[in-house]
């Protein structure tokens, strides 16, 4: 049995890239870029006017300068060819190229018309103002986006406003979900003594989809025959396996014997922590499998904890972990001393933090209703109220 810190270790040595591909960016949402992407030209691409207003002309501010003949108009998408003199002015608009020859744009609300021009009082006027310079964003060479970053809405805003069309991004792993045991109803009919409704499987789908990737379940009998087969099958066709039940030392536990058997070598099998002490992660190349427990909880902390990490990694992403945060408890907690870390689902409230009740392993109304995980450390066995608290944020 091994240490949440020597696992956590294990998962980051462990994992591997998958390969490249090009995608379009408008399919890029949720990926990780693969590479660099370098800005093929100034953002602004000229400089532009950031308001609605008058652009002016000037050699100095005296008094004569605060009177400006209106020469002309520029809207967004003209192209600018005009040339002011001092004294000039041009009515231009937000997003319109600013001629070369302007000092300072002013805003509308911020001038007096006459006749045939303007009249600026003089603590309005400060030279470069409300003028996007060219490239002041970023210059054309630089790069817009590093190798590891998520891509999200505003990523691809920012890129098609460079004139980026296509990305270089890792592939998304595709994942196989087995959900182990005899005890499953699937509808309401075969809801009988001894049976229960079947979450594990749905739940997970849910979970991957938060990554971007679309898989689906299966369901096996506590059949070692039968449980060979379904995780050769799957372990051929997917890159990661998420095999839940079955990996505790029961005489129907198959999923560990069955694995070895296939020739996945065990990286780890058994964390001291609660809930989630069986777990298992196993390698065979560059194919992963773990052996979630059968209890609902136990499969969701796992999965948080190390396979979301884990697919992250392959997938390329800087950062891979559940953000950390600190933040005070609110009400004092004695926590047992079995030298076990301890994952409890917790609320934020009033920025403090909250342990939720019903935190056993069979139990998910809590989870779902959390923020965040607590990590309750193994010599930690009491917290007292308004002391700092570590907890993973979970994906909103």
């Amino acid at each position: 049995m091994i240490s949440v810190k020597e696992a956590r270790k294990l998962i980051e040595q462990e994992s591997f890239h998958l390969d490249k591909e090009k995608v379009a960016l408008e399919d890029s949402q949720g990926r990780i870029l693969a590479d660099n992407v370098v800005c093929p030209i100034p953002h602004p691409y000229f400089d532009q006017s950031a308001v609605d207003g008058y652009g002016i002309c000037y050699n100095n501010l005296n008094i004569s300068d605060l009177s400006f003949l209106i020469k002309g108009e520029i809207k967004a998408g003209d192209s600018c060819d005009i040339s002011l003199i001092p004294g000039d002015a041009i009515r231009i608009f937000t997003g319109a190229q600013v001629p070369k020859t302007v000092n300072s744009v002013i805003m509308q609300e911020h001038i007096t018309r006459k006749e045939d021009g303007i009249f600026v009082s003089k603590d309005r006027i400060s030279t470069g103002s409300h003028i996007r310079k060219k490239g002041e964003q970023i210059q054309s060479g630089e790069t817009a986006l590093t190798k590891g970053t998520r891509v999200t809405a505003a990523g691809i805003g920012f890129l098609a406003s460079i004139g980026i069309y296509e990305v270089c991004v890792y592939k998304k792993p595709k994942i196989g979900i087995i959900v182990t045991g005899n005890e499953f109803a699937m509808m309401p009919a075969d809801l009988e003594l001894g049976k229960i409704y079947e979450s594990n499987g749905q739940m997970l789908v849910s979970a991957l989809m938060k990554l971007g990737i679309s898989t689906s379940y299966h369901t096996c009998k506590d059949s070692k025959a039968e449980m060979l087969e379904m995780i050769k099958q799957e372990s051929d066709n997917n890159d990661v396996l998420l095999v839940t039940g079955g990996v505790s030392v029961g005489d129907y536990d198959f999923t560990v014997p069955v694995l070895t058997e296939l020739g996945f070598q065990t990286i780890f099998h058994k964390i001291r922590q609660k809930p989630g002490k069986p777990m298992y992660f196993g390698k065979n190349g560059n194919k992963a499998a773990f052996g979630l427990p059968g209890n609902p909880r136990s499969v969701m902390i796992c999965f948080f904890e190390y396979v979301y990490p884990f697919i992250n990694l392959i997938m390329g992403c800087q950062r891979p972990w559940l953000e950390t945060i600190s933040a005070p408890l609110k009400h004092s907690h004695n926590k047992k001393d079995d030298g076990k870390v301890h994952f409890l689902a917790t609320g934020i409230s009033d920025n403090k933090i909250e342990l939720l009740d019903k935190q056993a392993s069979h139990m998910l109304q809590t989870l779902a209703l959390a923020q965040g995980i607590a990590i309750l450390e193994e010599d930690e066995l009491t917290k007292h109220q308004n002391e700092l608290i570590n907890i993973h944020k979970l994906p909103s």
